[in-house]
């Protein structure tokens, strides 16, 4: 092709057609410029198509942790419920003097429940490596942000907080008032025998420290509550941009 047009140049100037030859050299730039143009629109389309790819993948990836962390999130939601009935149930039966039976061993157990939290952020770590300029879409970009650096650090700082609350303050008073305590991070369950039940009937040293324990699941509540929100609607944000 080069060859071609060569050809055609030589031919003009040597007929001495210099109007035609310099109509033809503008041609020939014209044609080249669009050759520039044309190449450097499918090498931006083949990298729109290549950021549009990796997009996708980055959002699939978050949308499978969100539905993990919602997850695990409910899930202790629920167990701080089940502690607060537990402590509300065991608050009422020491203070009308009920008499002990083995069946409030388990609400013994499930009053020192506190939450220690394991979020998953792969997906999230994963966008900060490529950029969070991949997210095309402004504002699923600021929630994904919101969420992770503000609502899971926030979560983080909860659970780091209850865990010392438990290991300071819970636990050595519950080791003082209960013959078999062993507290395992990973249980849901535990039972609890009371060293000596009729001790604890009316014991206001124990009792307020259940009324703290229940103050501590309460307000753990309506902190995952909120984070619960955030990540439900981030969820609905992604799987939308992803039937797009």
């Amino acid at each position: 092709m080069i060859k071609f047009f060569r050809k055609i140049r030589y031919d003009l100037i040597e007929k001495n057609k210099t109007r035609k030859y310099l109509k033809y050299a503008v041609g020939e730039i014209v044609l080249v410029v669009i050759g520039i143009l044309i190449a450097l629109q499918i090498n931006n389309w083949n990298e729109n198509l290549k950021n549009k790819k990796e997009e996708i993948s980055v959002l699939k990836e978050l949308l499978s942790d969100s539905k993990t962390n919602l997850l695990s999130l409910e899930e202790d939601v629920f167990l701080n419920q089940r502690a607060i009935s537990s402590n509300i149930l065991i608050n009422d039966i020491l203070i009308n003097e009920r008499p002990y039976n083995d069946s409030l061993d388990i609400h013994f157990g499930n009053i020192q429940y506190n939450t220690q939290f394991t979020l998953n952020t792969a997906g999230y770590e994963n966008l900060k490596s490529r950029g969070f300029e991949i997210i095309s879409n402004d504002s699923l970009r600021k929630s994904i942000i919101n969420v992770y650096d503000r609502w899971f650090d926030f979560i983080d700082d909860l659970g780091d907080m209850n865990n010392t609350v438990s290991l300071e303050q819970f636990n050595p008073s519950y080791k003082f008032y209960f013959k078999n305590f062993e507290r395992d991070l990973e249980a849901l369950y535990a039972s609890f025998k009371p060293q000596d039940y009729e001790k604890l009937i009316q014991n206001n040293a124990f009792l307020k420290l259940i009324r703290e324990q229940k103050y501590n699941n309460e307000y753990t509540i309506q902190a995952l509550d909120m984070g619960i929100t955030q990540i439900k609607e981030l969820i609905a944000q992604l799987e939308t941009e992803l039937e797009k």
